[in-house]
């Protein structure tokens, strides 16, 4: 939706949809007449062997939508209203409206990409950027909503911990166990003088 279909609802309220099922409330309601705004941005997710891109939504669980319109439509399907766990109004309509328009304004002019990285606590990643580049690293702990990833990176023969942003790692080939044994062994520290 851009700003014109956001300024031509008067008053505009907030959907608390199930997981992941804001697509299909918004075009279930917009089959019926309710103006709606769900905000998309683009996901890529990258694993050893391919790179998948998805749309998914700028606020995960929520679908605006005509406050008037949607309260006074009685064709609104049953499977729709199912899904929706609650109706939120706002206390301030206009601080909304303008919000909405900044957010239709914004994605007019730019496209949203967030990438991520395909990993599970134990994958091996290797460094693409800042001090480490180069390094391959363990997922030792994931941090939700940050981005960030907490690596055990051998070096030098020894082992440290770095909280490095997910943008800057790829998955690494698997290793062998072989491998990984050797690697994760301690390399003695000497001292050459």
């Amino acid at each position: 939706m851009n700003r014109t279909g956001i300024e031509g609802v008067g008053c505009w309220a907030a959907l608390r949809t199930a997981a992941r099922w804001e697509k299909a409330v918004s075009e279930q309601l917009g089959s019926v007449g309710v103006p709606t705004f769900l905000p998309l941005m683009t996901r890529i997710n990258r694993s050893a062997t391919k790179r998948q891109t998805s749309q998914v939504p700028l606020f995960p669980g929520y679908v605006f939508c005509g406050e008037v319109e949607y309260r006074e439509h009685k064709q609104v399907p049953a499977t729709c209203r199912r899904l929706i766990a609650q109706f939120l109004r706002s206390q301030d309509p206009e601080r909304l409206k303008d919000e909405l328009r900044s957010v239709a304004d914004l994605l007019a002019n730019h496209q949203l990409v967030q990438e991520r990285v395909y990993g599970v606590i134990g994958d091996t990643v290797r460094i693409t950027g800042g001090p480490l580049a180069g390094s391959l690293g363990e997922i030792i702990q994931l941090k939700p909503g940050t981005f960030r990833v907490i690596l055990k990176v051998s070096f030098l023969g020894a082992r440290i911990e770095a909280t490095v942003e997910e943008r800057f790692l790829e998955k690494a080939a698997p290793d062998s166990p072989a491998k990984r044994a050797h690697r994760m062994r301690p390399v003695p520290n000497r001292a050459v003088w």
